[in-house]
């Protein structure tokens, strides 16, 4: 077997005291995950798999900066009346109630199709058409 690296981030430490152990959880992007099961197996109690733990160098992990705008930006549009008359009477999202910011933001995410903003981060199609509803939302304003 050749010896790999996979990058993750250090997400989790646990004790464990029943069995005198600690647990680190590192998390891997998803797209690694089969190559990570490929190398280390998949954890059993009867065969452990010894693996090692390394510091690469001290970095900070940074978020996409128009993703973390965007959903800055999509937080504050659900608390606005006007985007939840917006999205009811412009886009056509029934059952929108204008003075409900969950039901803005519960609008908002059927128009997108995520669960979260928080997918803004990891969905592109969704980031871009978050800017194309905010768009339309502006020039609708002008209209008004």
């Amino acid at each position: 077997m050749n010896e790999k690296i996979i990058r993750g981030t250090y997400a989790d430490f646990k004790i464990v005291k029943t069995r005198g152990v600690a647990q680190f959880v590192v998390e891997i992007p998803i797209d690694h995950a089969q190559e990570a099961i490929q190398m280390c197996g998949v954890p059993t109690p009867e065969a452990e798999q010894w693996v090692a733990i390394a510091a690469l160098h001290k970095t900070q992990v940074v978020e996409n900066e128009t993703a973390t705008k965007a959903i800055q930006q999509a937080g504050m549009l659900c608390k606005t009346p006007d985007f939840g008359v917006f999205l009811r009477d412009a886009v056509g999202i029934d059952g929108v109630q204008p003075d409900s910011p969950e039901s803005i933001a519960n609008g908002l995410r059927t128009v997108l199709g995520v669960q979260s903003r928080r997918d803004f981060h990891t969905d592109d199609a969704a980031l871009d058409a978050f800017h194309r509803v905010k768009g339309e939302y502006d020039q609708w304003l002008m209209t008004r």
